[in-house]
């Protein structure tokens, strides 16, 4: 999709019915991270405002070969991922580069990234992107929408294993989109 075709009313609409579904997941689901208890109260997660500046086109690409790495985690032992590939964007004339991971048995590519807003505005140790990419072996342009950035299990309900996003994802501005504390 081209910048041209993009229908700023159509995305805040499909932004919206996701943070709908999303509350009602928290609030309902019995595979929710939230206690049973807490859910009679809960009045939704918090947001950023919707910033369509922070829905970047970007590019990924592929590693030739997936590397099993490490990342740190919340409690215990580290989390196995494996390295698929990069994307790379523009962003006030700076290029930034986020390593892309894949969790075992997930379709979704995960990018967990780190911003100036963790520890005041969001968790102290970042957030994750997932990227639906049709043929995660192919380079290609993609869209990184930092709007649908989240919060992994672990900020809701402090037993769930998360892995820390690694320090080499770290983006030198704020992200002041997608989910907040």
């Amino acid at each position: 999709m081209t910048e041209d075709a993009f229908d700023v009313g159509a995305w805040e609409r499909r932004l919206q019915d996701h943070r709908r579904a999303k509350d009602e997941f928290f609030e309902t689901d019995p595979d929710s991270p939230l206690p049973e208890s807490a859910r009679g109260d809960f009045g939704g997660l918090s947001y950023f405002r919707l910033d369509p500046d922070l829905r970047i086109e970007a590019r990924y690409e592929p590693l030739g070969a997936p590397e099993e790495v490490r990342l740190g985690a919340t409690r215990g032992p580290d989390l196995e991922y494996e390295r698929v590939g990069t994307v790379g964007f523009e962003r006030a004339g700076d290029h930034h580069v986020l390593r892309v991971y894949r969790a075992p048995g997930v379709e979704d590519l995960l990018v967990p990234f780190r911003d100036e807003t963790n520890g005041r505005e969001t968790w102290q140790h970042g957030r994750y992107l997932s990227l639906s990419v049709e043929d995660p072996e192919s380079a290609g342009e993609i869209v990184l929408d930092f709007n649908l950035a989240y919060h992994p299990f672990c900020v809701y309900e402090e037993t769930y294993v998360s892995a820390i996003p690694p320090t080499e994802n770290e983006l030198p501005f704020g992200v002041r989109a997608g989910e907040r504390l």
